[in-house]
Order: structure tokens, then sequence, then C-alpha cells
């Protein structure tokens, strides 16, 4: 009997370690922090609210944080939050972006540790909710390699750009791109999303400068920055001008 008693009371004992090492593992591996804290009026009615952007950050890694939520809220009550998917180093500035005299949530968040690549998200609170707002979205753009190393990019409506690639002839040779000159298939370029994407001014006019890459047959593969400026307006972003700066392949 005693050795019965012994051998569940042992197992008993090893069962709530495991349960209390696991709850205790759990809670040290996810936190949320605090990663703002701001007071604004934000309806222009005297009224201050309170802002935070806290996240569920992980031991693991550092300044990853796997959830992002974004709270406004006053003395008595939360009045909104929103949720959003995390990443590295997120960073929330107040800017003005529609020239309202209210000020809109911009933040930015890092894919990886690098900085490398990078999201751009707009949030509006309007006194009862937070809503996304819609990032600059660029016209249709079309684009194809030609033969002898070259390639076209049209921006519908707007402007054709030509680019001679001939100083990565070797490169696209190898790679089965062309053979002698010639295309070997129809392949288009990479347009990537905004590397850069920030608030500025225009013509006396609160404005967001975005700057991508134009890639080859691979992101690495840069051929061209498209910078482009956007004015707020009612049902989104207008395009205001737009600029292409070719690459050349020995400066990169």
């Amino acid at each position: 009997m005693r050795k019965e008693l012994l051998f569940a009371f042992t197992a008993f004992f090893f069962m709530s370690l495991s349960a209390i090492t696991g709850a205790y593992a759990l809670e040290n591996e996810e936190q949320e922090k605090i990663l703002l804290e701001e007071q604004k009026d934000f309806n222009g009615d005297g009224k201050m609210e309170n802002m935070t952007l806290t996240g569920i950050s992980s031991e693991d890694e550092d300044n990853f944080y796997k959830k992002l939520t974004i709270q406004v809220s006053n003395e008595k009550e939360t009045k909104a939050d929103i949720t959003m998917d995390g990443g590295y180093n997120p960073n929330l500035e107040l800017y003005d972006l529609d020239g309202d005299k209210q000020e809109e949530m911009f933040l930015t968040i890092s894919d990886n540790e690098r900085n490398s690549r990078k999201r751009y998200q707009i949030f509006d609170f309007n006194g009862t909710e937070i809503k996304e707002v819609a990032i600059p979205e660029l016209p249709v753009m079309t684009s194809s390699f030609k033969d002898d190393y070259k390639a076209e990019l049209i921006i519908d409506g707007l402007k054709t750009y030509n680019f001679d690639l001939y100083e990565r002839k070797n490169t696209y040779e190898q790679l089965g791109l062309y053979q002698n000159g010639h295309l070997n298939e129809s392949t288009e370029l990479i347009i990537n999303p905004f590397t850069s994407l920030k608030p500025s001014r225009y013509k006396q006019k609160f404005a967001l400068e975005g700057k991508q890459i134009i890639s080859g047959i691979a992101a690495v593969d840069k051929i061209a920055y498209l910078e482009t400026v956007w004015t707020s307006k009612k049902d989104g972003w207008k395009l205001e001008k737009f600029k292409v700066k070719e690459i050349s392949s020995k400066t990169k």
C-alpha cells in the first residue's frame, strides 16, 4: 500500500511540477509590452484621449512582436482598439495626412531584423472606432524584357520607360534568360512593394513620399527606383508626381 501511495504521490508531484513549469515558460515566452503611450485630442473637442501601442513579444527574438494593438481610451473607459499582425521594431507616429486638423496614426513595421522589408499602415480614430486607411496604390503598370538585353516599363496612361541592360548580359545569358541576345521566353519585371513611405509636404499640402524598387529576374537584380508623391483626397490618394531612376549594376 505504501509503495502504491508513494508512486501515486510521486506521479502527481511531477505532473504538477510540469504544469507549473509549462505555465511559467509560457508566461516568460510571451509578454505584452507598452511600446508607446501618448495623450492627444484626436477630435478637437478639448478632451484628451490616451493612445497606446502594445505588442506581444517573444523572448526568442529581440524586437519582434507577434501581435500589435492600438488602443484609444479616456480616464473612464476604452473607446476603441484594433489588432494587427506584428513584426520587428514597430514605430507609431501621428500626422495630419489629410489636412483636416485631426491626426492619423502612421505605423511602420519591419518584416525582418535588417529592416530591409517594411510594411506601412495608416489608422484613423473617429471618436468611436479605429479604422484602417488604405495606403497609396500605384496605377496599372505593365513590363517586360525585350530582345538585345532591354526592358520596358509602361505606367498606364502616364509614361513609358526603356532600360538598356547590356551590362548584365553575361549574367542573363548564364541564367538562360537570353541566348545570344534573344529573349528565351516572355518575362516581366518585378515591381516591389514600398521600401520607403514617409509623410512629407507637396505644394503646401500634406503628402506621402514613396519609394519602390523595380527588379529584373530576382529582387536582388535591381534595375530602377520608382519615386512617387501622393496627396490625400476624399476617396483615397492622388498621384502628384513620379520619377524613375535607373540603377547601374556596376554601382549597386
